[in-house]
């Protein structure tokens, strides 16, 4: 009995860490501490979970690179008016955010800017708008 309580238990936990592992904060993966920003043309655009993800082609000194910048959730961007209809293959955009911390070719998309120049905030969490909120109730 103690051993299949302890197999349950073994199991259980290995589950919990799976998906606490499949969330993870941004700090992880990129330095948060810097700011870049990349320009490049979108060959792919995909409004999914866990992130939104845009690939792209950036030209450096003749060489093309392949390029990845991954932002806030579906769920929390449609919320803020995201449609996935915002680029498409074929646009060139700006891209403004952290850089990865074992400088691959990824970055963490706080704004997207769109051909037509319009800047869009592309995380879930905006701590600007968290503090005028919070400000907002303290004046009520």
């Amino acid at each position: 009995m103690r051993a299949r309580n302890a197999v349950l238990i073994s199991i259980a936990g290995l589950m919990l860490g799976a998906s606490a592992g499949a969330h993870h904060s941004p700090a992880m993966l990129y330095d948060l501490g810097k700011q870049v920003t990349i320009e490049g043309v979108v060959t792919e655009f995909q409004m999914g979970n866990p992130h939104l993800r845009i690939y792209f082609e950036v030209e450096r000194n003749g060489v093309r690179e392949k390029w990845l910048a991954e932002g806030g959730s579906r769920t929390v961007l449609m919320h803020k008016g995201w449609t996935g209809k915002e680029v498409a293959p074929g646009d060139k955009v700006s891209v403004i955010g952290n850089p990865s911390r074992d400088g691959s070719k990824l970055v963490h998309v706080i704004y997207l800017v769109l051909p037509d120049g319009k800047r869009l905030f592309a995380e879930d969490f905006d701590p600007t708008t968290q503090y005028d909120e919070l400000r907002r109730k303290k004046q009520q």
